[in-house]
């Protein structure tokens, strides 16, 4: 693996990477790297984990039904258990980070990554919604240290938002986002914010979903079906914004002011919105919205929408969901 410290022309391909964690997202991680062909080694300093490693990952994989028997061979034999963190990291190009999500327990673990690691290494942080930088500051070398927000199943699911911290080279940006692309994710950068974007977005709902149930409004499985079996369904197709598009913003903004009226300002219109209604972009309809619309690309958009959604429909409908 080349330096960058000095240079943002080269490009660095991982291939010894270590996962500081077998737990749930550890394990995923884990399971995902080797499978794109990565050697990789797992820090557990749990015994009763550790001794549960290589079967939990053996276990994901079998359930891995696109892989072949040769293929989940391969990914298996690239997964080692390490028992100390100093030798897994010395000579790894990259290092993710994936212990419980606490910055008192993740401080210690980064101190010790930057006086262990390789000075050329990446270090990545699993993390959900914690400040990068705060993260960063335990390490010598802050422009190689990045997020990467894996989402459970980390084998299963595609998409990893990489966090670039204040001090994170743009090397190290495209070597990350390289990497997860060519292991079969959608890596998407953002900004290093409270929640990122997606627990910004997921936590809301949460909430909202709480507070209903709190409320009495539906039972727990009630408000599951109604989110998985409608606009749940949707947002795996387009997400939520370009729904709003087809949805028609002024049509949104007039929901979101009633609400605001019964439920608070929690539910207050963004000044986006706002804007945007005031200058006619309403979505699909007008041609514009959030985003553009031609008459091509709003008729194709539809047709994939409405195709796809049939698809998912039909996967659901085809699997037997275990009963409460």
């Amino acid at each position: 693996m080349r330096s960058t410290e000095k240079s943002t022309e080269e490009t660095i391909d991982p291939l010894s990477v270590a996962v500081i964690g077998g737990g749930i997202m550890g394990r995923g991680i884990a399971l995902a790297l080797a499978t794109a062909g990565h050697a990789v080694s797992v820090v557990e300093s749990d015994t009763a984990a550790a001794d549960a490693l290589a079967e939990r990952i053996e276990a994901a994989a079998l359930a891995t039904p696109e892989l072949s028997p040769e293929s989940r061979l391969a990914a298996l034999s690239r997964v080692v258990l390490a028992p100390e963190l100093e030798a897994a990291v010395a000579s790894a190009d990259l290092v993710i980070e994936a212990v419980p999500e606490q910055l008192a327990i993740k401080e210690p673990i980064w101190t010790r990554l930057g006086q262990s690691s390789s000075p050329t290494a990446i270090l990545a942080t699993n993390t959900s919604a914690l400040d990068i930088d705060a993260i960063a500051a335990r390490v010598p070398h802050r422009e190689r240290v990045i997020g990467t927000h894996w989402f459970n199943p980390a084998n299963v699911i595609p998409c990893v938002e990489v966090v670039r911290g204040a001090e994170t080279s743009q090397t190290v940006v495209d070597a990350v986002v390289e990497l997860l692309a060519r292991a079969g994710k959608q890596p998407v950068v953002v900004k290093n914010s409270p929640g990122f974007v997606a627990n910004r977005i997921q936590f809301a709902l949460v909430r909202e979903a709480l507070l209903c149930l709190e409320e009495g409004l539906a039972t727990a499985e009630d408000i599951d079906a109604i989110v998985s079996s409608s606009f749940g369904m949707r947002l795996a197709v387009l997400g939520p914004l370009a729904h709003a598009d087809f949805g028609g913003l002024g049509t949104y903004r007039s929901i979101l002011d009633f609400l605001t009226g019964q439920l608070g300002e929690r539910f207050s219109t963004p000044a986006i919105l706002d804007r945007l209604v005031s200058e006619g972009r309403l979505g699909v309809s007008t041609g514009a919205g959030i985003s553009e619309y031609d008459a091509v690309r709003a008729r194709e958009l539809t047709a994939y929408r409405d195709s796809t959604l049939r698809r998912v429909l039909a996967a659901v409908q085809a699997e037997d969901k275990p009963a409460p």
